[in-house]
């Protein structure tokens, strides 16, 4: 007995020390590491949005929804623009004055342009675009690292538990899985968004929600693959015979077997849960919150109250999207430093 009690206790400082190995790959991966350094850079735009708000910036011009900085000029209504800074045409007459004449002087308001206090420009209603990159960052970060985490941890759970314990367990949880794939976690949150029940989902409800569904569908029944094979290895049949107990079991030998899939797992299980909450976003509905998404529908919408003015603001189109894009990424290189750290054949020894 003590012979399998020192063998037992070789393993688990053997497993202790590739454990260490791994995360010692996973800070020399680039890619993880990148990943790491753009999460922490959303992370700290999140911060910093209230700050300045709380001391540089003015809620009247700053708010990324009421802010408003618009130039105040005075030009002449003609019918054919010859000078753009002197002159304006019918469409934006009508805009300051209805009544205007041609050969009237009319107040025109135009957004601020890129400056100082505007880096990132202003959209068409004068709204700071860097100020909405920013209010934007907060949810988007809370939403995914929620969805991100429930993904993984439900995945684990279920593949762990059904893996180890088999028999009825292993089926009903088999079972649940494969009902809530039948289901797509990205159509369910848009669904769940858009219906009344919406307005009162947060960021980290929305994430919880969809890491619920995505962790307990597809990637609980691929970490369960893994979780399966890697019950049947002698160090597992040597933990028993020392007497380790199902949950030590668990946690301290099959779970870190499984954290390479699990990673995977939270890259499908964030980057679903990003796009839905950015579509629902875009659709205008959701908590009454500003987001990445609303900074899209806006951009496109343009001045939704004049129909000969809607056009595309490119520039908050492309912000507001590269920062969902960013994010999404983020989550993907994270996932893959985590799969080349901990999916070796040292590690799984």
């Amino acid at each position: 007995m003590s012979i399998e009690v020192t063998a037992a206790q070789s393993g688990v400082r053997a497993h202790r020390k590739a454990r260490a190995a791994a995360w010692g790959r996973f800070r020399a991966s680039v890619p993880g590491m990148t990943g790491v350094v753009v999460l922490l850079m959303f992370a700290l735009m999140a911060l910093a949005y209230p700050l300045l708000m709380n001391t540089v910036w003015d809620a009247n011009v700053y708010d990324p929804e009421t802010g408003i900085d618009m130039v105040v000029v005075e030009k002449r209504y003609v019918r054919e623009v010859v000078d753009p800074e002197t002159e304006v045409g019918r469409v934006e007459a009508f805009v300051s004055d209805m009544y205007a004449q041609p050969g009237d002087v009319v107040t025109v308001r135009t957004p601020a342009g890129i400056g100082v206090a505007h880096p990132l420009s202003t959209d068409a209603s004068g709204r700071d675009v860097l100020a909405m990159l920013l209010a934007g960052a907060g949810p988007a970060l809370a939403m995914a690292l929620t969805a991100a985490l429930t993904t993984a941890f439900v995945a684990l759970a279920v593949a762990a538990v059904s893996a180890y314990y088999g028999g009825w367990i292993d089926a009903t949880l088999s079972s649940i899985s494969g009902a809530v794939l039948l289901l797509p976690a990205p159509l369910l949150m848009i669904i769940l968004g858009t219906s009344p029940a919406g307005e009162h989902i947060g960021p980290a409800q929305f994430g919880f929600i969809y890491g619920l569904l995505a962790g307990a569908g597809a990637a609980a029944i691929v970490v369960r693959s893994q979780a399966v094979t890697t019950m049947r290895r002698p160090f597992i049949d040597t933990a028993r015979s020392s007497g380790a107990g199902s949950t030590r079991i668990i946690v301290r030998h099959l779970v870190p077997h499984l954290i390479p899939l699990a990673a995977v797992a939270m890259l499908i299980g964030v980057t679903g849960a990003i796009v839905a909450d950015a579509f629902v976003s875009f659709l205008a509905y959701g908590e009454n919150r500003f987001s990445w998404g609303t900074m899209i529908n806006t951009a496109i919408r343009g001045r939704p109250n004049l129909r000969t003015l809607i056009h595309t603001e490119w520039h908050v189109l492309i912000v507001g999207g590269v920062a969902i894009s960013l994010l999404a990424a983020s989550f993907y290189l994270v996932a893959i430093g985590l799969h080349a750290a901990f999916d070796t054949p040292r590690f799984k020894r």
